[in-house]
């Protein structure tokens, strides 16, 4: 059936690409709302990437590159460089199956209450063990002039971290097959004021009798992410700054890569490619040949997504540097004094969230470039929820920090987020006179040109669309809702009719899609009561084309059904049924964000 070919066709394009979308910006990590680019996993404050879920985005399937030029690439370095990425192949592990390691229940409840993951079986397994290479064959063959590199300070951040963990953490950058000696200056420990007795005067000691380049600072209070980052770099001695998370693995040759890049342009910023380590089983996940780049919706989260055509044409090689338009912020590395030049973090932020987007846009608006190492694979435990407190309370603290990111650097493009986000105009943020005048400083450009140069595939609201706001059913004052989270195949949920609720802000656009950001609404079966659920936006119509008709309907023409809001013994998921105009539940009204209705 017609249906059926579109489900295939669509299916063939993006696969499994968004499978692993992971979690973009610390906002919806607390509020506990997955958005499109987040898987259901959640991360402390120190860790808006959230993912960092790229890795996530690393593991995800279907992604391919285009092909190698072998010859061309190896040609990029000289005959007098040394090969380091080979590695000590006993270094690299097989199947990680500790299913038959025997945990006591209490303690492994203990383990999950505590620390969000399963710290019991950490506690079981090898400080120091093996991991998969899930490098590409050429990235083995890379060769770097070692003499030459730039030195590394890498900074870890933690807060109540457990201990294996963050041991755990800290031998896989020590780890000299991992880390060329030479090249690691150090290693600074910021302890963001733990509480957990095991941080204190016993890794004080257990540093100090094992651990030579390792240093532990320690804030007098809680500060958050930002704060902790720029003490414990205001400590480093190394050439590049490397920022890592305190539940991280780094993998065979992870440094020399992004050192390479650093040596070669001094403003590039670069990120590795995040792997999953399983907050269950610790099993080390990642992915080949798959890598997303990142992005942003228009209430400033950040996201994942696949490969832009534009980078696609512009690289040569699968090894080849992939430019980002965005980071997911806990972990890259950078040039220690360009860090600085470049306008480090702004201070006026408060712990984290939304420093990661603006690091991202100031870096491209201001002459540098950001950048995706496929050769670089770091581990990073996700977790479902965050066991720590976040001082200042998430709306309050996060809404600050966005807002001062959209009006230092989004320009007119700030509306949108406004557009999103009407509680956050008119906040108190604090002055942003000292960040504006950076931006002048550094002659930075405007946001319409990051949009025309680095992304100009991003989706913009309402710029091609014939309205954007609720998608309402009169008779009940219910609208189409995404409080059961966008991601791929989420059901479409109904919720109570609110003008400016984000979560319930669709673009009807001028190929009569109803679009939420990167996903569309989506129905694929031909039957009684069939669900209606996201998918990414393929552009190819199909189960993703929607006619507003006169009579109030919504039309889908590949199953020749309608849009029904259902019944309360559906939940309230919104459903296909065969048309009815007569019918309450299949009118409906497609509303603008100023409650002007539009014509179909």
């Amino acid at each position: 059936m017609r249906f059926w070919r579109f489900r295939r066709w669509s299916t063939a394009l993006f696969g499994l690409a968004i499978a692993w979308l992971l979690c973009g910006g610390a906002y919806f990590f607390y509020l506990g709302v997955s958005k499109p680019a987040q898987s259901a996993v959640v991360d402390d404050d120190h860790n808006n990437d959230a993912g960092h879920v790229a890795a996530a985005a690393g593991a995800a399937a279907g992604v391919q590159d285009q092909a190698i030029n072998v010859a061309e690439h190896d040609s990029k370095r000289s005959a007098v460089e040394e090969t380091v990425n080979g590695g000590d192949q006993s270094e690299v592990a097989g199947d990680q199956d500790y299913s038959n390691i025997k945990l006591d229940s209490q303690k492994k409840q203990s383990g999950y209450d505590n620390y969000g993951f399963n710290d019991a079986l950490s506690e079981a397994i090898p400080i120091k063990r093996a991991l998969p290479d899930f490098r590409h064959n050429l990235c083995k063959r890379q060769k770097f002039p070692l003499a030459d590199l730039p030195t590394a300070s890498v900074v870890v951040i933690f807060h109540n971290e457990a201990w294996s963990v963050l041991l755990r953490t800290v031998y896989s950058v020590l780890n000299p097959h991992r880390s060329p000696p030479h090249l690691l200056k150090e290693i600074i420990l910021v302890d963001d004021f733990s509480d957990k007795q095991h941080l204190k005067e016993k890794l004080d000691n257990y540093v100090r009798e094992n651990l030579p380049k390792v240093t532990v600072l320690r804030n007098p209070q809680r500060q958050g992410l930002i704060k902790s980052r720029l003490n414990g770099a205001s400590k480093a001695t190394g050439d590049v700054l490397v920022f890592l998370d305190s539940h991280c693995e780094a993998t065979l040759g992870w440094l020399t890569p992004m050192l390479g890049r650093i040596h070669d342009s001094r403003t590039a910023v670069v990120t590795p490619v995040i792997d999953v380590i399983d907050m269950d089983s610790f099993k080390y996940q990642g992915s080949v040949s798959s890598i997303m780049v990142g992005t942003f919706s228009w209430d400033l989260i950040f996201r994942w997504v696949a490969i832009p055509d534009s980078e696609k044409k512009r690289r040569k090689s699968f090894i080849d540097e992939l430019r980002s338009p965005t980071m997911a912020g806990g972990l890259f590395a950078i040039d220690r004094k360009y860090f600085y030049e470049i306008g480090s973090y702004d201070e006026q932020m408060e712990v984290w969230g939304g420093e990661n987007l603006e690091m991202s846009f100031r870096i491209w608006q201001c002459g540098g470039t950001l950048e995706i190492m496929p050769c670089t694979h770091v581990g990073h435990i996700f977790r479902k929820r965050s066991p720590y407190t976040f001082p200042g309370g998430v709306d309050r603290v996060v809404t600050k920090n966005t807002v001062r990111m959209a009006e230092v650097w989004m320009d007119d493009y700030k509306e949108l987020y406004y557009k999103r986000r009407p509680d956050a105009r008119g906040r108190d943020v604090g002055s942003l006179t000292e960040r504006k005048e950076l931006r002048k400083r550094l002659n930075c450009k405007s946001f319409q040109w990051y949009i025309d140069n680095i992304f100009p595939e991003l989706y913009i609201p309402g710029k091609r669309s014939i309205a954007w706001g609720l998608v309402r059913n009169p008779n009940s004052d219910l609208c189409l809702t995404n409080h059961g989270g966008v991601s791929d195949n989420a059901a479409i949920l109904l919720g109570k009719c609110k003008s400016g609720d984000i979560s319930q802000s669709f673009d009807y656009t001028l190929k009569k899609e109803l679009r939420y950001d990167e996903f569309c609404v989506d129905a694929s079966q031909r039957s009684a009561n069939s669900p209606v659920v996201f998918f990414p936006c393929h552009g190819l119509k199909g189960n993703q084309e929607w006619e507003v008709r006169e009579d109030g309907t919504i039309y889908h023409a590949s199953t020749d059904q309608c849009l029904d809001r259902g019944s309360a013994s559906f939940n309230q998921k919104v459903v296909m049924n065969s048309c009815d105009s007569q019918l309450p539940s299949q009118k409906w009204s497609v509303v603008d964000s100023k409650e002007k209705q539009k014509p179909a």
